[in-house]
């Protein structure tokens, strides 16, 4: 057996599981994204679950990840009617094409080294001359 054989053979996703890790994603990034200013721990609590839960939706039928709504149930710690009600918001979400809220920074230019304003080499080596001689 090649090795292309073993990579091309079973490392194929499924699209179903596409589709749960986008639903994953769009829950992730609603839940970091959303104001927390004023809410309840309640409503803090749903929105902590929500991204527990859009994380083990991106992991599914992974190798390490749940396989099954039973594996979801114990992964995230929530109820099938529950897990439901998520779902159906991130199909939503997905369907909007949710965006995070906040932009990504843009990057800046590193600042200028130190070491621009140092001595070349060239430099070193003349004062090391100068030094020695003793001038």
């Amino acid at each position: 057996m090649k090795i292309n054989e073993v990579t091309e053979a079973g490392m194929e996703t499924d699209p179903n599981h596409k589709i749960l890790a986008n639903i994953g994603r769009a829950l992730m990034r609603h839940s970091e994204t959303a104001s927390m200013k004023g809410k309840s721990d309640a409503e803090i609590d749903m929105f902590n679950k929500m991204s527990v839960l859009g994380n083990a939706l991106t992991k599914f039928g992974t190798t390490f990840g749940p396989r099954s709504v039973q594996d979801l149930e114990k992964e995230s710690g929530m109820n099938s009617k529950t897990i439901e009600k998520f779902m159906a918001f991130g199909e939503k979400l997905v369907a909007k094409g949710v965006a995070p809220k906040v932009a990504d920074p843009e990057p800046e230019d590193e600042p200028e080294d130190d070491m621009d304003t140092a001595p070349d080499d060239d430099e070193i080596a003349r004062q090391a001359d100068m030094v020695a001689r003793g001038r």
